[in-house]
């Protein structure tokens, strides 16, 4: 079985951004994934989303750091609703 060769999605064709808050946010089978307290897993469309916002209660593994910057999307720690900006990568 042959793959097609990705390439990242333009910036002016994404979603411009997603707030996450009170989970845990892990790579599962190369898929970028928050899982909450209960258990439930929610798949995150990483390659389409420009800005991914972390909210406080949410805790990011390395692997789902790297995958975010493979594919050139911004992860921004922040407060409540986005109220201050902690911290932020530059993707890529």
């Amino acid at each position: 079985m042959t793959f097609v060769p990705l390439n990242p999605i333009p910036l002016k064709d994404r979603t411009s951004m997603i707030f996450l808050q009170y989970g845990q946010i892990d790579v599962l089978d190369g898929a970028f994934v928050l899982i909450d307290k209960t258990g439930i897993r929610t798949h995150i469309p990483v390659g389409s989303v420009a800005c991914i916002m972390l909210e406080p209660g949410t805790r990011v593994s390395h692997a789902a750091v790297r995958l975010a910057s493979t594919v050139g999307t911004l992860l921004v720690w922040v407060g409540e609703a986005g109220v201050r900006v902690y911290s932020s990568g530059q993707p890529g």
